[in-house]
Order: structure tokens, then C-alpha cells, then sequence
């Protein structure tokens, strides 16, 4: 499990950590823990200039024809950490998808490490899209002063109990504040389940409001 060197067969602990990163992750993650128990990641391509310490995976092709989504978004989650037995610290993880499926992974370290697949982190984890539809939608809704406000980068979609939501702002431990297209502002925490509407504007929230 220590420094990735070239190969191309994936190693138990790749999979045991992308998959206990995903249970952890929402709802939304848990449809990629079934593709990878269908055998869909078959080996590792190593190397992107642009990504340091990025892994590809290879897919198999017949699985992958079957459960691909031709329209689905690329995006990355990023801002996880897991737990390095040599340096007895955390790294950053992130996990990249493309087309439905996952796509590769990437830890930020510079030397040899050994990952222990039980301590993930995922209360800071962000999500990042390439195209950013889910910032173009919101636009239309949000003033010029509330955009001010918006990193653009934060905002994506959730699905829960049937209805869409935009996420605004983290409050803490995966909690955050989103945003439905009616304009209507909501406090949604996931222990226990909970998407409580808010009386407040947009703004207010940015600063400071609860």
C-alpha cells in the first residue's frame, strides 16, 4: 500500500478506500459502490501532468457500455481526508467521475505513504463540476448583489425526498444551506435527517444569519 509506482493491476486497498469513502459520502454516492461490485473498474492507467498523484481506472468494456450516462457530468470530489500510517497524518483524497462512472482518484503526497482504509473524513468534501450547469441555473434566480456573495464553485445539485436542491453554504459536519429554484432557502442537516425552510434572504446567510 505504499508509494504508487507503474502498473496497471488496481490494489485491494484502492478499492476497499474508494468504496468506504463512497458509503460515507450522501445518498447520491452509493450507486458507484454498486458499479465497482459489478466489476467495473478492471485496471489502473497512472498519470495526469495537470493532476498531481492522479490514478485512471480502466473499465470494462461491457459493463461500462451498459451503465454509462452519455449526458452525465464530470466533476470531482475534493477536500476528503484519509489517514497516512507513515507520516501519522491526514492527506487529501479526491475522487473523479465522468460520465456516470468513476473515473480515477488522486492523493496529495509527494513521497511513499500507507493508507489506513478505515479513517476517512469526508466533513469538508466539496464537489467541483467542469461545466458548472448547476451555477447557470441558479444565476437566473439569485440578484446581481446575492451572485457577490455565491462562489460558484460551491454550488451544485441534491437530490433528497424527491426534490432538488442547490447547495449554498456548508454550516458544519456535512450540514449545509441550500436553495430550491422558488427561491426558497432551506437549513438541511443529515444526523438526524432533517431540510428545515428558513425565513432568511441569501445574503444573510453569507453573513452570518441562522
Amino acid at each position: 500500500m505504499f508509494g504508487l509506482f507503474k502498473r496497471k493491476k488496481i490494489q485491494s486497498w484502492e478499492v476497499e478506500l474508494l468504496e468506504n469513502t463512497l458509503k460515507a459520502l450522501p445518498q447520491d454516492f452509493k450507486v458507484y459502490v454498486e458499479q465497482i461490485k459489478l466489476g467495473l473498474l478492471k485496471a489502473v492507467s497512472i498519470g495526469n501532468p495537470s493532476i498531481p498523484g492522479y490514478i485512471g481506472f480502466t473499465r470494462d468494456a461491457e459493463i461500462y457500455n451498459a451503465i454509462n450516462d452519455a449526458k452525465g457530468r464530470d466533476f470531482e470530489v475534493y477536500g476528503i481526508l484519509v489517514y497516512d500510517c507513515i507520516s501519522n497524518s491526514y492527506l487529501e483524497y479526491s475522487i473523479f467521475f465522468s460520465f456516470g462512472t468513476v473515473d480515477g482518484y488522486a492523493i496529495k503526497n509527494q513521497g511513499k505513504f500507507k493508507i489506513d482504509t478505515t479513517k476517512i473524513d469526508v466533513s469538508h468534501m466539496r464537489i467541483k463540476f467542469r461545466d458548472n450547469i448547476d451555477f447557470a441555473k441558479l444565476k437566473k434566480i439569485l440578484s446581481p448583489k446575492e451572485l457577490e456573495f455565491v462562489n460558484a464553485n460551491d454550488v451544485y445539485t441534491v437530490n433528497l425526498d424527491n426534490k432538488e436542491y442547490f447547495h449554498l453554504l456548508d454550516i458544519a459536519d456535512g450540514d449545509f444551506y441550500g436553495i430550491d429554484l422558488e427561491k426558497n432557502l432551506y437549513r438541511i442537516t443529515h444526523d438526524p435527517h432533517r431540510i428545515e425552510k428558513v425565513d432568511i434572504g441569501v445574503i444573510d446567510i453569507f453573513e452570518g444569519g441562522q
